[in-house]
């Protein structure tokens, strides 16, 4: 099997994918279907179960997560059953779907339904706050739990036949340190967003004593004000930096193949394309678009002659940038540059192409 599809092209390795998910979301609609009707008759307590999720979890086998989103999907494609065409197609997910739970409403379930169509987690969250708006929480720092002991008795070895149970001494066992939760921030209405994060102590003096310097040029300042007057003098910083912003603007055009881009051309490709993103496009003329990591890329390789120039350079996410530099240069080479195997899997693919 494994042979079979290593001699399969992109396209039809992409191709049966494509038709797998959508078999995937049909036989989940279908499992819904079932999952409900087992509820509505009440068969999982002819079963012995108490609950559908318990025979979700003890009969299915799913862990509590899953046994959770699939009882309510399934309670809620009883209420409103176009649901199912939603999901089938696509449109939905189940973790959309668990988003929109509490506003769907049958008067206005077209409407919501449209909204959130072909719409990611964090955009139906958007949709969410913008329905069902909440009032803004005041700030809030509150310390995590003392790390303390707990008494627990000491187990003896099995290795000795007693007649009678001795009593267990007591040993001191300090207690969990409660895992520090990935930092949130989820909209409550179209405009307000709760941000929830576990600082240190030093990251709560240095807080303390930026509020104090800024106290003269934004008196009475909430934490908001004050983060957000961080951030936008470190992006503002960040950007000048990257950007080559600010530094001497006669351009000298280094030596062939050095790696160095002069600061007014450097400059100049970022306004250019920043705000669009990293400019590689697919044969299929998707642009990539994304954010994380852009780097200026040398559209003619710098290591073949290629200059520094306007028209030569564009930016590209980390990825897409290696990936461009394996098409130039070969997947091999990369990988003893970088000093890593090569991939496994079949050679790059059609040559990428450019924008911007």
């Amino acid at each position: 099997m494994m042979k079979s599809l290593a001699d399969l092209p992109a396209s039809a390795l992409t191709a049966r994918l494509y038709e797998i998910r959508k078999e995937e979301r049909a036989l989940l609609v279908e499992f819904l279907q079932y999952l409900n009707e087992l509820d509505r008759r009440g068969t999982v307590l002819e079963l012995g179960f108490p609950s559908l999720f318990a025979y979700c979890t003890d009969q299915l086998g799913m862990n509590k997560a899953k046994a959770s989103r699939r009882t309510t999907a399934a309670r809620l494609l009883r209420r409103f059953p176009v649901l199912g065409e939603y999901v089938a197609d696509g449109r939905l997910t189940m973790a959309t779907l668990m988003v929109l739970r509490d506003v769907l409403e049958e008067e206005r379930l077209t409407e919501i339904l449209d909204r959130a169509a072909g719409r990611t987690e964090e955009q139906c969250k958007e949709l969410v706050a913008a329905l069902q708006p909440q009032p803004a929480m005041p700030d809030l720092f509150r310390k995590l739990p003392e790390r303390g002991f707990i008494l627990k008795p000491v187990e003896q070895s099995h290795d000795v036949a007693t007649a009678v149970q001795p009593t267990l001494p007591l040993i001191a066992t300090p207690t969990p340190t409660p895992a520090p939760r990935r930092a949130t921030i989820e909209p409550i209405a179209p405009e307000l967003h709760v941000m929830r994060v576990t600082v240190s102590g030093a990251f709560k003096a240095d807080l303390q004593a930026v509020r104090e310097e800024l106290s003269h040029k934004m008196p009475g300042a909430g934490l908001e004000e004050v983060l957000h007057e961080c951030i936008r003098v470190t992006l503002e910083t960040i950007q000048k930096r990257r950007q080559g912003a600010g530094k001497k603007t006669e351009v000298v055009m280094p030596r062939r193949g050095s790696a160095h881009v002069p600061a007014p051309i450097r400059h100049a490709v970022w306004k250019r394309d920043g705000a669009g993103g990293c400019t590689y496009v697919a044969p299929d003329g998707r642009r990539c678009g994304s954010r994380h990591r852009l780097q200026v890329h040398h559209i003619d390789p710098r290591g073949m002659g290629g200059p520094p120039t306007l028209e030569n350079l564009a930016l590209l996410c980390q990825a897409h940038n290696l990936y461009a530099a394996e098409q130039d240069y070969g997947a091999e080479h990369m990988a003893r540059a970088a000093g890593r195997p090569p991939r496994a899997g079949e050679p790059p693919g059609p040559h990428w192409v450019m924008t911007g």
